[in-house]
């Protein structure tokens, strides 16, 4: 099977209609595409083929040497929905015990703090930012185990990062990806000598580098990394420092270590194939989220962390990935910001443990606690709202009564035994806690049934076309050229065709000037953050049907972006 564009980006096949399907047909594709995680795809190595079983004995011995060393750390870093889930796994193996140093493992986010709760515009476009980052996180520690997450192989960030730990004598270089090495992006990147192929390449003949790139599949819509990839990045990443750890408190030989990684892998199928046991209840949830967006309500997630708790026995941190949930519609949809909001219990005392960043007084987005949201949110909640209560959180669960006197829909993910809300619609995973994983498993059901909520609620609200975002925001280089592929791809146009319709729609203009003809990607971006629907206006416009106003006119009178592009996109292929 040979691809010519990156995997990630590719359409899947299986998905084709998906926004033509019910609720419940919407999960039983998305139960589908999640099989190629464990299944695989097309004749490219898999999760469980000797390349990666190999590959994850390799870097279990590297990881384990350098924390070894008395500096030793290991760096995490991504941008987008890669940063948010290195922030979540190095908050999980810090907090537990048995490392030869207390909590050694660092992550870096492209953005920021910030990026945490709502994407920044361009922040994945800057090498040399990253460069710093890195450097002022290692504070000056000789012996580095960095990973790099970058599930198309495309982020400038992660590049100028490489670039850095490759040059460090001590440090070993992770690229942790899910495309082939030869799919890499090849495109220049702004102000910056090397396109990421040139970097990945770089990794992949280095001595201290490794690149970790098991394929996938496409994902189940086209180009959205928090669901597949963002799924199989938690599940290699806890997969290799649950081996490491074992390694190092002597409990692992080495030459049980692509055993262990097997089995380990089998662990989370099963949480996977029991997540859509309760495929009937999430696809009632999905159904809930959809007619909530319809009627312009609000979804919100309240939940807890488990590793925050005094608790010998954790339970998931459930409430953080709601908030990462929440965090990736705005980019991926074009949702507005309030439309799914995700709170957790302790706020960001949750999220950066020492106190070290609180920003609840920058702005209304960053009021993030459960507390923020009795106080912000619950006065002003409509019946077209809906509150998903995310496990037994005793501060979410004493609202329920409110909630329900206000008449808004109420939903809870639960898990175990423990009790849930009465007169809500319960989604049950039933994983519970392993003895080598704890609970890890179950936050991995937790993400496919979150990610099914929102995925499936976008689709039934009309951001979807076959199975493409149509109302994305252009925040970055890689969603610049996503764009680009859906106009060619939808309306069936060459490049130039797909780039001129692209740029009336960003300058608001049927009449280009040079210098907008010529403006850089990173200008583009920049001025397309202040224009509502850049998309489906540049679909419009690429039919050859409609002028820039025109376009807006038919938005306007359809505001349903997924109609109104079926509408005239149907007629003009019709026509052709």
């Amino acid at each position: 099977m040979k691809h010519s564009r990156s995997i990630t980006e590719t359409p899947n096949l299986l998905t084709g209609d998906i926004d033509l399907a019910s609720p419940l047909g919407i999960v039983r594709l998305l139960r589908q595409t999640d099989a190629q995680i464990f299944a695989g795809y097309g004749t490219y190595p898999g999760l469980y083929d000797s390349d990666t079983l190999e590959r994850m004995a390799e870097l279990t011995d590297w990881c384990a040497n350098i924390l070894s060393q008395g500096d030793g750390l290991v760096v995490l870093s991504g941008a987008g929905t890669s940063g948010r889930l290195a922030m979540f796994i190095a908050r999980e193996f810090n907090h537990l015990p048995g490392w030869p140093s207390p909590s050694p493992f660092r992550f870096l986010l492209a953005g920021g703090p910030p990026a945490l709760i709502q994407a920044q515009e361009g922040a994945e476009d800057d090498p040399y930012q990253a460069q710093r980052d890195l450097e002022a996180i290692a504070q000056n520690s000789q012996h580095v185990f960095y990973v790099g997450i970058t599930c198309g192989f495309s982020a400038p960030y992660i590049a100028g990062q490489l670039e850095y730990a490759l040059q460090q004598p001590n440090w070993k270089a992770v690229l942790l990806g899910f495309n082939p090495l030869e799919l890499a992006r090849t495109t220049p990147v702004e102000g910056w000598p090397w396109p990421f192929k040139a970097t990945a390449e770089k990794v992949a003949a280095a001595s201290n580098g490794a690149l970790l790139n098991p394929v996938i599949g496409p994902e189940p819509i086209t180009g959205s990394t928090r669901m597949k990839s963002g799924t199989a990045t938690k599940i290699l990443l806890e997969v290799l420092f649950a081996a490491v750890r074992l390694q190092l408190l002597g409990k692992l030989p080495k030459e049980s270590v692509q055993q262990f990684v097997r089995d380990a892998f089998e662990r989370y199928e099963r949480a996977y194939r029991c997540t859509y046991h309760g495929i009937s209840e999430i696809s009632q949830l999905v159904e809930l989220g959809g007619a909530t967006l319809r009627t312009k309500g609000h979804i919100y997630y309240l939940g807890g962390a488990g590793r925050s708790a005094k608790s010998s026995r954790p339970e998931p941190d459930a409430g953080i990935l709601g908030l990462i949930d929440a965090s990736e519609c705005p980019p991926t949809f074009g949702a507005a910001f309030e439309d799914v909001r995700g709170f957790v219990e302790g706020g960001w005392r949750t999220l950066y443990p020492d106190g070290s960043v609180d920003l609840s007084g920058r702005a209304p987005h960053y009021r993030v606690s459960i507390e923020d949201f009795r106080n912000d949110k619950l006065p002003q909640l409509s019946e077209n709202d809906l509150c998903v209560i995310l496990g037994n959180v005793p501060s979410a669960v004493s609202l329920v009564p409110e909630i329900h006197k206000r008449g808004v829909k109420c939903a809870a993910v639960g898990w175990g035994e423990h009790p849930t809300p009465g007169n809500v619609l319960v989604v049950n995973v039933c994983m519970g806690e392993d003895d080598v994983f704890g609970v890890a498993t179950t936050e991995l059901s937790f993400k496919l049934v979150l990610n099914a909520l929102t995925t499936g609620a976008h689709i039934l609200a009309g951001k979807v076309y076959g199975n493409r975002m149509v109302d994305l925001r252009i925040s970055n280089n890689k969603l610049f050229h996503r764009t680009l592929g859906i106009i060619m791809d939808l309306i069936g146009v060459d490049m130039d065709t797909a780039l001129e319709a692209l740029l009336r729609a960003i300058f608001e203009t049927d009449e280009l000037t040079a210098s907008q003809r010529n403006a850089t990607i990173s200008e583009c971006i920049e001025v397309s953050q202040k224009v509502e629907k850049v998309v489906p206006k540049a679909l419009l416009i690429a039919t050859g049907l409609f002028n820039y106003r025109q376009a807006c006119e038919v938005l306007a009178r359809n505001p349903i972006v997924r109609m109104a592009i079926s509408e005239h996109v149907s007629a003009e292929r019709a026509a052709k």
